[in-house]
């Protein structure tokens, strides 16, 4: 077949799917450095901010998940990762998970052997290609979904609290006004 004009661009999707494999390899890279940092990171990076595994820590989940519906007026304060945003970033990371494995699956069936044909053929053999498509393609809707409600409860925080929240992600540094102070 003859593609008549730039080559580039008659490879042009040849080119996003080049993209598309590097930042999959980015997310799951990242994945990975975030499941370590689980475990080996500090008393807010740990899995103990993350799962709600406490009495307290689940009367905050529940007082935090009324504000975030709009059944408290007034935000409970906390340092760290509040049991609901811990709980959704838990989610996230499994559908970044799922995503993966998806999309992994995915690329193993244009080879019969091999590396990924070993790791990821299994999900082939329980799943047809559709399906493994529309699971990867509503999981990306999903993680989506949750970008921009995280923006949003980013500046939300950010605008009510004005303790750095939007600046630590950049910076690291987050500070806690004393309880009563204007």
């Amino acid at each position: 077949m003859i593609v008549s004009g730039d080559t580039a661009q008659a490879y042009l999707m040849g080119w996003m799917r080049a993209v598309h494999f590097v930042a999959a390899f980015i997310l799951g890279i990242a994945l990975l450095v975030r499941i370590y940092w689980f475990f080996r990171g500090n008393r807010y990076a740990s899995w103990r901010e993350w799962i709600p595994t406490s009495r307290e820590r689940w009367s905050f989940f529940w007082r935090q998940l009324k504000y975030y519906l709009f059944l408290q007026r007034e935000r409970p304060l906390y340092v760290g990762h509040n049991p609901v945003a811990g709980l959704s970033y838990l989610v996230v990371g499994l559908l970044i998970l799922v995503q993966g494995l998806t999309g992994f699956a995915l690329y193993a069936e244009a080879f019969q052997d091999g590396f990924w044909r070993f790791f990821f053929g299994w999900l082939l053999v329980l799943f047809a290609n559709q399906d493994l498509r529309l699971i990867h393609h509503v999981t990306m809707w999903l993680i989506l979904a949750f970008f921009v409600v995280h923006l949003y409860m980013g500046i939300l925080a950010e605008i009510e609290e004005r303790n750095g929240t939007l600046g630590s992600i950049v910076s690291g540094v987050k500070f806690e006004e004393p309880r009563g102070a204007e």
